[in-house]
């Protein structure tokens, strides 16, 4: 969602909702801030919601941006689409960099993480050289609605492992 939808904002800012380089440039600056400036909290973010509330939070934050992209294409629209779609992915990114390696065992490390990187690269590639013809194509409503279904998916998989996401609570010894 995050590539596909960053990958398309400046050919969508620029020549189809006409704003100028600069607003656009701004958009994406704030977007790449939006993505990394989270990380300095993720510490203290992660343990007050532990796995589950970065996931539940940043599926929240990503219905936000869907649902501000959505109603119009002012700069103001993408600007706060953009930054909510950074910290989303932040959210989603970190808790899911960091769960990761509590699914498999130490020797199966370099394999585990040589997919997972493929895969997610992969899937980057994908969405990111669809993402412009997608748009010309459809358009940037449609281009915002068909990221629904993937967050839907993804919220039903949250919901559907909500105990496995929650660490269990150590109970004293009788």
């Amino acid at each position: 969602i995050m590539s596909f939808i960053m990958t398309a904002t400046p050919i969508s800012m620029h020549n189809h909702s006409g704003h100028s380089l600069e607003a656009t440039k701004f958009v994406i600056q704030s977007h790449i801030a939006a993505m990394y400036l989270p990380s300095l909290l993720f510490g203290w973010l992660f343990a007050r919601l532990g796995f589950g509330g970065m996931f539940w939070t940043g599926a929240l934050i990503y219905v936000l941006c869907l649902s501000v992209a959505l109603i119009d294409s002012q700069l103001i629209n993408y600007w706060i689409s953009l930054v909510l779609l950074g910290i989303g992915w932040n959210f989603l990114f970190l808790a899911g960099t960091n769960l990761l390696p509590q699914g498999y065992q130490p020797e199966e490390r370099f394999r585990v993480q040589a997919m997972n990187d493929f895969l997610v690269f992969t899937v980057q590639a994908t969405v990111a050289l669809s993402s412009g013809w997608f748009l010309a194509q459809l358009g940037w409503q449609a281009l915002i609605l068909s990221c629904v279904p993937l967050l839907v998916i993804f919220v039903l998989m949250l919901w559907l492992w909500r105990g496995a996401l929650t660490p269990p609570v150590s109970r004293p010894d009788p």
